[in-house]
């Protein structure tokens, strides 16, 4: 038994306390700084005057951005409504018995733990990366008064903010232990891998220096890797 605010909760309570708490901080953290960043790349970067021209182009944003909400949503909404522990519809999105057999109870909840607490940890990089990009944070399209950022996680990946959206949802999966947020990443995956050939396009049309900072920076998503 644990006791949290003075509420005793079971084991099982316990770690889904855990695991919600550190998925709403996290996306909490993230939204307000998204909101924070925009709000002032508005004023200070000038309005986007390049957008994409697709129907598809136009509509990979808030495609990905409603399966980046809904992964997590589902999650506290699932858990927050029954008392803290996960109901059976959502448990039947499991890994099944067979894993829970082989890592033991406190083995579960252990990778849930240290899963959740990474996903804490990651919205540093999050953080850092939408602090580089400053003045210029935009969803796709090009500002007014466009430049290449290439400080901080911009000098290793070209689409910083992308990887930590695929590396929370691989971390979702293991902290919710569930399927649902690795059916989420292969969704977003290639809307991410969409969206970045139709924003550098606009990059590159804007800003010659563009295609000088991808040579610098060949890797896309993952560190001298891709």
């Amino acid at each position: 038994m644990q006791y949290l605010a003075g509420i005793h909760l079971s084991h099982t309570q316990g770690v889904e306390a855990i695991v919600a708490g550190s998925t709403l901080l996290s996306f909490g953290a993230v939204i307000a700084r998204q909101r924070q960043f925009y709000l002032k790349s508005e004023v200070h970067g000038g309005r986007i005057i390049s957008l994409p021209t697709s129907t598809l182009g136009r509509l990979v944003t808030p495609f990905h951005a409603v399966t980046v909400a809904v992964v997590p949503l589902s999650y506290l909404g699932a858990v927050l409504s029954n008392g803290l522990q996960q109901p059976q519809w959502y448990q039947e999105t499991g890994f099944g018995p067979e894993t829970d057999l082989t890592v033991g109870i406190g083995g579960k909840a252990m990778i849930r733990t240290l899963a959740s607490l990474g996903i804490v940890a990651l919205t540093w990089f999050h953080d850092a990366a939408v602090r580089a990009l400053g003045k210029q944070l935009h969803y796709i399209g090009v500002r007014e008064k466009a430049n290449v950022v290439s400080t901080g996680p911009y000098a290793y990946v070209r689409h910083p903010i992308y990887t930590f959206s695929l590396a929370q949802m691989a971390l979702f999966s293991v902290s919710f232990w569930s399927w649902v947020p690795l059916a989420g990443l292969a969704i977003t995956l290639p809307a991410f891998l969409y969206k970045i050939n139709v924003e550098e396009k606009l990059m590159e049309d804007e800003l010659k220096l563009y295609v000088e900072y991808k040579k610098s920076v060949p890797c896309r998503l993952i560190p001298y890797v891709w």
